[in-house]
């Protein structure tokens, strides 16, 4: 007799790439390990359940953030001055709220797991106001934090990819026996690699001999590190340079034209590309804004990074781990950025260095490990 599928909500906001990737990533594992256990479905919530002016406004409001993180920043230090009320998001997002909870109410899962503060909020308040006996789990995507609006103390589970960011969740009043430190969840197809390092330097014209840097910006291509960038190549340090420029086509063709200046630096641009994991691989160094999802890959390939800016204070927290464990460098103008390049240039074995230290700390992928905690949270142990 085969049994019904349990259905799993995995709850994310499409704000840049951080919270969608682990939720991909737990389905997939869940479907691996699990075949016909499970109905799951990743939604980009605030879009699938019709909150389409909260859903522009978040999205448009993330892009503003990037040009501007102070704002961001203000907003933080508020959401911890006040931790545990949230009238603010009741009146900021009170359409998501209850086309949200009317979704969730409707839709009659068995799970609902959230990458995003906001979708955990409304799980929690959607199952307090209709009741239902589902579960709520939470997928802290910040590696290193745990701040007030993840800490929903309604919250079933949390995932978390770290002691610290459990650290954070316990001061913020959740109960220690709730978390569990699993590791950042990863897609297994990140870890496959169609073309190796040679390969690809020789495909971009790069010079072997040379240390190659990887930067990029997301998909929006908003960054200081592209200016930063455009500098080296016009002092002609001898480096490889992959800018990865997302959809800011405006900024991929004047790069292109900066390209063509013939000297010691290599530069190429490419727009947005579905291979990030074979240019990190083929590269010795990763720069850009501090984010989770970047940063987390990089440790997995063993690649040191700079940081040359930082959004939220859930940002800093990643930049404060990286320099606390002299596994990154943080490059927030343009003469600290050129004076690190430079060095690197000149003592390539630091990048050696660099790398050991960041295998020293032998962080690994969370998947497997979140998609057999769901699936026996069911009874269906595979462990």
């Amino acid at each position: 007799m085969s049994l019904l599928k349990k259905k799993i909500l995995i709850l994310m906001m499409e704000v840049g790439m951080g919270h969608k990737i682990p939720a991909l990533a737990i389905k997939e594992e869940l479907e691996r390990k699990y075949p016909d256990r499970f109905d799951i479905s990743v939604l980009d919530f605030a879009r699938e359940c019709g909150a389409l002016g909260v859903d522009r406004q978040l999205k448009k409001g993330w892009d503003i953030a990037l040009s501007f993180p102070f704002s961001v920043r203000i907003g933080y230090r508020f959401i911890e001055l006040i931790k545990n009320n949230f009238f603010y998001i009741e009146l900021l997002c009170r359409d998501f709220i209850k086309k949200g909870m009317d979704y969730i109410a409707n839709t009659k899962p068995d799970a609902v797991l959230a990458t995003h503060t906001l979708c955990l909020y409304i799980a929690c308040k959607a199952r307090r106001t209709f009741g239902g006996h589902y579960k709520v789990l939470c997928c802290v995507v910040d590696p290193f934090d745990g701040y007030s609006l993840w800490a929903n103390l309604d919250t079933d589970l949390f995932f978390v990819a770290t002691e610290q960011s459990k650290k954070r969740l316990i001061d913020h009043g959740v109960n220690a026996s709730k978390i569990l430190v699993t590791g950042f969840p990863m897609r297994k197809s990140f870890f496959v690699f169609m073309k190796n390092k040679d390969n690809i330097v020789h495909e971009l014209g790069l010079d072997p001999a040379k240390c190659t840097i990887l930067i990029s910006a997301g998909s929006r291509g908003i960054s200081n590190v592209y200016s930063f960038a455009e500098c080296v190549k016009k002092k002609g340090i001898p480096f490889n340079i992959i800018a990865v420029t997302g959809k800011n086509q405006h900024l991929k063709e004047h790069l292109d034209t900066l390209a063509s200046i013939k000297n010691e630096t290599n530069l190429v641009s490419l727009g947005y590309v579905d291979t990030m994991n074979e240019l990190m691989a083929a590269s010795d160094v990763i720069a850009g804004k501090a984010g989770a999802s970047t940063f987390m890959e990089a440790l997995f390939l063993k690649k040191p990074m700079i940081f040359t800016g930082w959004t939220a204070y859930n940002d800093w927290y990643i930049i404060d781990f990286a320099l606390k464990h002299n596994i990154g460098w943080y490059c927030p103008t343009l003469r600290s950025f050129l004076t690190i390049i430079s060095k690197l240039s000149s003592e390539p074995h630091m990048v050696h260095e660099y790398s050991e230290r960041i295998e020293a700390l032998h962080f690994t992928s969370g998947t497997e490990t979140i998609a057999d905690i769901v699936a026996c949270e069911f009874g269906n142990e595979r462990l």
